[in-house]
């Protein structure tokens, strides 16, 4: 698979907690046998969100099914998956201030269109 592109990150070679594929399974219907796949699929062209200066964790949003979700990495692992209005309220603990400007344009090219 070729890198991402400019502005998006490959995180698709993280390891994955048994954790966050419960938490891909549940919150976004993928079924168990395709959820490693899948995830790492989307992993795979992600845009970085924010750092928790507390614990270092990132926030890496990516696109599942035209749908926007978030994962939380830890060093080479990715501990959970969060949909969008999860994440929202936790925002401020990676950084963020407010949503990121540009929003439809973000998901667009997460997403693979122009």
């Amino acid at each position: 698979m070729p890198g991402a592109p400019p502005g998006q990150r490959d995180y698709s070679s993280v390891r994955l907690s048994r954790h966050a594929l419960e938490r891909f399974v549940e919150r976004f219907a993928v079924e168990p046998e395709l959820a490693t796949d899948e995830f790492r699929r989307v992993l795979a062209r992600t845009r970085r969100l924010g750092r928790n200066p507390d614990n270092g964790a990132i926030a890496v949003l990516g696109i599942y099914r035209e749908r926007a979700l978030v994962a939380i990495l830890h060093q080479a692992t990715c501990l959970t998956v969060l949909t969008w209005s999860q994440f929202v309220p936790r925002l401020a603990e990676f950084g963020r201030t407010r949503l990121p400007r540009k929003w439809g344009r973000m998901l667009r090219r997460l997403s693979g269109e122009v």
